[in-house]
């Protein structure tokens, strides 16, 4: 059976370890939120580059001035975003699971088949059925970002939900621990009433006034006037075995059997004074120990 004090260890040790771990869980939605809100930013600006791609190349189509370099740039720049949401070394690769990357990769496909017709047509190949692939591969590439930036939020918010389920059963487990530190706390309580009423009785519940509502105080008090009478009763048992030697010196010298009666009877009220002295000294012992615990309990 565990002390007191281990179990109290233990309810110590858990408790902090629950608390640690949700806040350590709190840092890492805070921090992971700020990385979510990143990749569907750049999620969503995909979106958006595919159809302007396409839009710049209308334009080119009608001769728009500064169309070429548009269209450049909304590739280049979705280039880099698809770099930062895929590479294997990015920082945003760890916000991805299984179904994104095979949506990417599908991105990436259409993508790729849509920058080829483009370079071509732009080389001078006018051919309207490269035009027509080029549009529909942008509308492809549209509906499968719109794919990923869903798969995106629903990943983030599993990683979310698992969050809150792993907080929330680390404080149900603080609450259970809280319980049992009550009911622990109930326990104690009424041992020690047990122990002060038992104190009362050695005492006698009358024979001690303390002004004090601390029950330790209240139990040293008892045990401290139940000391004095056991001092005072070693006192008198030694005064006894004086006078009973004073008393049977003359006596020794009768008949052997007399002889043998006033030692044994000697010897009981040695053995009854070594036994005094024992318990007074256990009494002693225990009545520091309850001042030491006091003591602890009200540190100023």
């Amino acid at each position: 059976m565990q002390s007191i004090t281990t179990k109290v260890r233990w309810i110590v040790a858990v408790l902090s370890i629950n608390l640690i771990t949700i806040i350590m869980v709190d840092i890492w939605l805070n921090m992971d939120q700020k990385y979510d809100a990143k990749v569907i930013n750049i999620a969503g600006k995909q979106r958006m580059l595919s159809q302007r791609t396409v839009l710049e190349l209308h334009r080119l189509l009608v001769n728009e001035e500064g169309a070429y370099e548009k269209l450049q740039l909304a590739r280049e720049e979705f280039d880099q975003n698809f770099k930062k949401l895929s590479a294997v070394t990015s920082d945003y690769r760890g916000f991805s699971n299984a179904k994104i990357e095979t949506t990417m990769m599908e991105v990436h496909g259409n993508w790729n088949r849509m920058a080829g017709l483009i370079d071509r047509y732009l080389v001078g190949d006018h051919n309207l059925n490269d035009l027509k692939a080029i549009y529909d591969n942008g509308d492809s590439t549209l509906l499968l970002m719109d794919k990923a930036v869903s798969q995106y939020e629903a990943y983030m918010m599993e990683k979310r939900l698992l969050a809150y389920r792993i907080q929330i059963i680390l404080a149900l487990i603080s609450f259970g621990i809280i319980l049992y530190m009550g009911r622990m706390t109930l326990q104690i309580q009424r041992n020690l009433s047990t122990f002060l009423e038992r104190s009362k009785t050695l005492s006698g519940k009358e024979a001690v006034v303390v002004q004090s509502n601390n029950e330790l105080d209240i139990a040293c008090s008892h045990i401290d006037y139940f000391l004095k009478n056991v001092e005072e009763a070693l006192q008198s048992a030694a005064d006894a075995v004086e006078k009973s030697e004073v008393a049977t010196s003359g006596l020794y010298g009768a008949t052997p059997e007399a002889k043998n009666l006033l030692e044994q009877s000697e010897d009981v009220i040695i053995q009854v004074g070594e036994e005094l002295h024992q318990t007074a000294a256990r009494l002693k012992k225990l009545k520091s120990n309850l001042e030491k615990t006091n003591a602890m309990k009200n540190p100023f």
